[in-house]
């Protein structure tokens, strides 16, 4: 059961695995069963529920949520018209519900605030409304944060961690590894202990995860990802913030969506429809977006019938900046290279809905967008991950993540997650695969390399060049003498002398990998002039 809280804001929301929470603000909050009971009722939906009675602590922590998350409030009518008037217009904020103690108290006030959902001065009736508003928008979808990535083809190619291009290409790579890596008999179990810890005091959802455990099989996933429960919410969720040890434990389920879809996977053309609410400026930047390409980082839910698909968006509540927009979609199933889609209908929890669903990271591009009748519609068509304007690149990052590979998914991943940045993730997940592999696993020496280049990147540099050791180690006992990732260990040892200022040791370490680049590649080889460049002149 929740209780009245004065955590800090840091603490409280960095464990929030929903995109929905809710507070409830009072200044007495009655411990009668009814309020009890209505928590409960509440957490069988939002599963995230933090009471105060305080309004400074209440306000910090709410200014603290990140500004993708959604907070539904409920407050007092006592507390309401000074605290609405101050936070209405954080975007965390995403709708109000007022408990009114009397029912004769004038509420002319809210009519200025359209987040202001409901009021109520029945703690049973305010509680039936939030959850039959959060019903909706779980089957209506439009409400949902969509991650969006935009490509730029007219811009020069950008090789980079930043920008549109460099984000939406870390994304695909993201989606890429993930579903490439082999699923291991132990992860459902980790998953649904992690879910456990997250859920422990809601009796509601840790029924379900025991069903989950007890009943799932993979040619269920989509009956799972379709049901009002923890699986969506958590998964959705850990795609639109890269929560990378999310993922790396929903892996084996998104591979048995994947394989579903592809099963199902439709033979003919459609058109389908996804109403969304979003922000202006995501507007203003689709409206500048036109003939690019755009990828939606997440499983897309779509409808073959337009005007229910309006009917659902005209129903939405808009507040802010926020705006109505209309998908059209055109799927062409003879494309090569492209991402599955299919009729769910028969595989779905609810079997009385025209859904289609697309595969998490399908790519497409943005035709035209225009207003009409007050809601902006947005034609987009899918296309292949081999399209002209995208191959070249794309096979660029996935030579650059696979520089010290050894050809194995499950390694490369920890590249990528060096790659974006992730070190600590990295580090640890590759710590995690040492612990799992057998002493002459040729995944050995790339592990140890990474392991060393996060530690260079951490400053610490003793424990960076012994990683490297043991890397070089192992590659001498796998690979020729001569092998181009013998001359990159080297390189990086290279690398991390230099930073401590012993330039002899770095000079010695750099010249070896250039001995071993002129061998193998010639003078003139782009490596040679690399190592040139970087090798510190003899004084």
């Amino acid at each position: 059961m929740a209780t009245t809280t004065h955590s800090t804001s840091t603490e409280v929301h960095e464990n929030n695995l929903e995109t929905y929470s809710l507070v409830w603000l009072e200044s007495a909050m009655n411990e009668a069963n009814e309020y009890i009971e209505a928590q409960k009722r509440l957490r069988k939906l939002i599963n995230h529920l933090k009471i105060f009675d305080d309004v400074e602590q209440c306000e910090s922590y709410m200014r603290s949520v990140p500004k993708d998350d959604r907070i539904i409030l409920i407050i007092s009518d006592q507390l309401g018209q000074d605290v609405i008037t101050r936070i209405h217009s954080l975007p965390q904020i995403f709708t109000i519900y007022i408990y009114c103690s009397d029912n004769k108290q004038n509420n002319d006030w809210t009519k200025k605030f359209e987040k202001i959902e409901g009021i109520s001065t029945k703690v049973n009736a305010l509680v039936d409304q939030i959850l039959l508003d959060q019903t909706t928008r779980f089957r209506n979808k439009v409400d949902e944060i969509l991650p969006i990535n935009i490509f730029n083809s007219g811009t020069q190619a950008e090789k980079s961690t930043t920008g549109l291009n460099g984000q939406f290409m870390f994304s695909q790579l993201l989606i890429d590894r993930l579903l490439r890596m082999k699923p291991k008999v132990t992860d459902k179990n980790e998953l649904t202990d992690r879910c456990k810890k997250f859920y422990k005091n809601n009796s509601s959802e840790l029924a379900i995860i025991q069903e989950f455990e007890k009943d799932y099989v993979s040619d269920r996933a989509l009956w799972w990802y379709t049901r009002e429960s923890f699986l969506y919410r958590l998964l959705n969720k850990a795609l639109r913030t890269q929560d990378i040890d999310l993922l790396f434990l929903f892996r084996f389920f998104m591979c048995d969506i994947q394989k579903q879809l592809q099963k199902l996977q439709c033979s003919t053309f459609l058109r389908v429809y996804r109403g969304q609410v979003i922000s202006k400026d995501e507007l203003d930047t689709l409206k500048t977006s036109t003939g690019q390409f755009i990828s939606m980082n997440s499983f897309l839910s779509t409808s073959l019938d337009r005007r229910l698909a309006l009917s659902f968006l005209s129903s939405s509540t808009i507040s802010g900046d926020l705006q109505r927009i209309l998908f059209e979609i055109d799927l062409d199933p003879t494309l090569a290279g492209i991402k599955p889609f299919a009729d769910i209908t028969s595989s779905s929890f609810f079997t009385n809905e025209q859904e289609v669903l697309i595969m998490l990271g399908s790519i497409f591009r943005l035709v035209n967008i225009d207003c009409q009748n007050g809601v902006w519609i947005a034609h987009m068509a899918i296309c292949s991950d081999n399209d002209n304007s995208l191959k070249p690149i794309y096979d660029y990052m996935k030579n650059e993540y696979d520089e010290n590979d050894s050809g194995s998914s499950d390694f490369s991943f920890g590249i990528l997650l060096f790659k974006m940045g992730q070190y600590d993730k990295a580090e640890k997940y590759c710590n995690r695969l040492l612990s799992e592999l057998p002493r002459d696993h040729p995944d050995l020496a790339p592990c140890y390399h990474n392991l060393g280049m996060v530690a260079n990147h951490k400053g610490k540099y003793d424990t960076s060049l012994e990683w490297f050791a043991k890397a070089l180690e192992m590659y001498n006992k796998t690979r020729q003498p001569d092998d181009p990732v013998v001359a990159t260990t080297y390189n990086s040892i290279g690398e991390v002398h230099f930073r401590k200022g012993n330039r002899t040791n770095a000079l010695e370490s750099f010249k070896k990998a250039l001995s071993i680049r002129k061998k193998r590649f010639g003078e003139e080889h782009l490596q040679v002039a690399m190592c040139y460049h970087q090798a510190p002149r003899e004084e």
